[in-house]
């Protein structure tokens, strides 16, 4: 397991802004901090319609905590206008996001997702 790590890569066009939160590594118990602060900046400086995409390929386990602060960003991103989405879960840790409902498993139905385009 690597040290939870996050890289952030921000586009800008006509059609809006948008930042890809690429996060690396075990985001288990105690790695809260660090994706609080990678969820801060990626919803920095943001307008309405600004899209945040949480990149999960990269991502070994999650915890409790860090799932929480993702079903958190879903609800900043509701109240503030912004597009959320997360992609590229591997594993148990797609699993995990199906059950909260923040990523569409392929036996579960796209609609019954609650991601924010």
């Amino acid at each position: 397991m690597t040290d939870p790590r996050y890289e952030i890569e921000r586009t800008n066009r006509r059609t809006g802004s948008s930042v890809h939160l690429h996060l690396i590594g075990a985001f288990d118990r105690g790695a809260d901090r660090v994706l609080r602060v990678g969820m801060r900046d990626a919803f920095a400086s943001g307008r309405r319609g600004h899209r945040v995409v949480v990149d999960m390929k990269g991502v070994d386990s999650i915890g409790s905590e860090c799932l929480e602060l993702l079903l958190i960003g879903y609800t900043r991103a509701l109240r503030c206008g912004f597009g959320y989405e997360i992609a590229g879960p591997r594993g148990h840790v797609r699993q995990a996001l199906a059950l909260t409902g923040l990523y569409a498993a392929d036996d579960q139905p796209a609609g019954d997702r609650i991601g924010v385009s």
